[in-house]
């Protein structure tokens, strides 16, 4: 077959993009690699105005305009000059949950990024308000840089409905792409990346899997494989990628403990929620001292990174290994100081130090030791705004993670959401429920009382009834 001609400079995919085309591998189902969400506000809204806002949008933001090719059996990308849609199509629901029935069939359709990179819906739901659904592609936008064209987008809309001028215009993430081309061509510090990453796989010795469903695949698979040393079962098989969806929020009253304790002790929101989570884990699973999980990195630390589209972020190989008589404020610092030592080197494709940890231990394609896949989505604050807003994240249906957390401040209801796509083969709907309530009982009892013990935190776990 003769190969598409583009006339444009073609680029390879830098490794964000990769790891999300990664997820392909684990799975037989495309929708993998695509974010559906969905962004509201409960006012009136001109779609007309909002079509042409978004043609500006599509202008400012060049991941709109990013579009993929296969070469010589490889992804390339490249960039469009410009780009405009005729027409977004407006979808009318009575009712919403009408309309997330609609979002949820359509969150599960692939975005065959070959041919199409998004799909766009503008709706008008009664007694809700109206909004924008937008599905896309992994490869053009990670979760942030969805935010951050939904956060653009309203303000160009807004200076169009009010004629003012328009807010400062995106980096462009093709200047990001070159850059991180450069990156990586240093040999030098390629190789430093490469050294930590060996000696944090070999510190502690081979992790333990301690999955939200307790030992029991694991001492499955024990029994199965001859091998009651095993420590990482096949938890990652493609045969396993049927998902469900689960939404929970923390609520306002207690989120506000939990930011305010945050900001007392300078602490991320997303490690006290991992410490919740983590212990959890921990307890159902033999008191393991060692619970390892992903964590999702925005990777977007400079306020050019904040204010681009695009996909740059990387998942962390986060392992922590706590003592009982360690306490809740001594994890926390701990949690914190590994992540710190990750983003120190966030740089290095996650795909080699993937190859690194797998190469120490012999580990298959479909074992891992992360119990779960994390993520937090610094929604801004929204209290100046002179109506509501709501995001929604939607169920793939699949997934190639056994548990993917998707955490962010909720505006809608001034908590903290916190999504739960989880594989069914592994989990059930009871071990979801009592992770979520567990972790968040942990926390609390840890702002309440910073001193008490990861042994006392253990010993209040309440497994899920099996």
């Amino acid at each position: 077959m003769k190969q598409q001609e583009i006339q444009y400079p073609l680029y390879g995919l830098i490794p964000s993009q990769q790891t999300m085309y990664m997820m392909v591998r684990y799975s037989f189902h495309k929708q993998l690699v695509q974010v559906p969400t969905s962004f509201s506000v409960d006012r009136d809204i001109d779609f007309d105005l909002l079509t042409r806002a978004f043609n500006i949008e599509i202008e400012r933001n060049d991941s709109l305009r990013l579009r993929f090719v296969k070469q010589d059996k490889e992804i390339k990308q490249y960039f469009l000059p410009e780009y405009k849609v005729d027409m977004v199509e407006v979808k009318h629901f009575a009712s919403k949950e009408e309309q997330e029935a609609f979002f949820n069939a359509d969150a599960q359709k692939p975005v065959l990024f070959l041919k199409e990179t998004f799909r766009i819906y503008f709706y008008h739901t009664d007694g809700v308000g109206n909004g924008i659904y937008f599905n896309t592609t992994h490869l053009a936008m990670d979760a942030m840089g969805i935010i951050i064209m939904y956060f653009d987008l309203l303000s160009v809309y807004r200076a169009l409905l009010h004629d003012t001028e328009l807010p400062k215009p995106l980096e462009p993430y093709e200047t990001y792409i070159k850059e991180e081309f450069a990156r990586l061509s240093n040999k030098e510090k390629m190789g430093k990346h490469a050294m930590f990453y060996k000696r944090y796989f070999l510190k502690g010795g081979e992790p333990m899997y301690a999955g939200v469903h307790g030992p029991e695949f694991l001492e499955k698979t024990r029994k199965k494989l001859k091998n009651p040393n095993l420590r990482v079962p096949m938890a990652y098989n493609p045969l396993y990628d049927k998902s469900a969806f689960i939404s929970k929020v923390i609520s306002a009253e207690d989120s506000k403990k939990i930011f305010a304790y945050c900001l007392e002790h300078k602490i991320a929101p997303e490690s006290i929620l991992q410490f919740g989570l983590r212990t959890y884990c921990a307890a159902i699973n033999y008191r393991t001292p060692d619970v390892f999980m992903m964590s999702l990195c925005s990777k977007r630390a400079t306020a050019k990174e904040k204010h681009m589209g695009g996909c740059i972020a990387q998942p962390l190989q986060l392992r922590t290994i706590f003592s009982e008589d360690m306490t809740f404020e001594d994890g926390l610092k701990e949690i914190t100081a590994v992540r710190t030592q990750l983003f120190r080197h966030s740089q290095f494709p996650y795909g080699l130090a993937l190859q690194i940890s797998r190469e120490i231990y012999n580990y298959k394609a479909i074992q891992g030791p992360a119990c779960m896949m994390f993520s937090w989505i610094p929604v801004p604050p929204m209290n100046d705004l002179p109506f509501k807003i709501d995001f929604t994240a939607y169920n793939l249906g699949r997934y190639f993670t056994p548990l993917y957390v998707i955490t962010h401040p909720d505006p809608e209801t001034q908590g903290i959401r916190i999504n739960y796509m989880y594989r069914v083969k592994l989990s059930t709907e009871a071990d979801i429920n009592a992770l979520h309530e567990n972790a968040v009982r942990t926390i609390l009892a840890g702002i309440e009382n910073p001193d008490i013990t990861i042994g006392e935190l253990l010993d209040r776990v309440e497994p899920a009834r099996k």
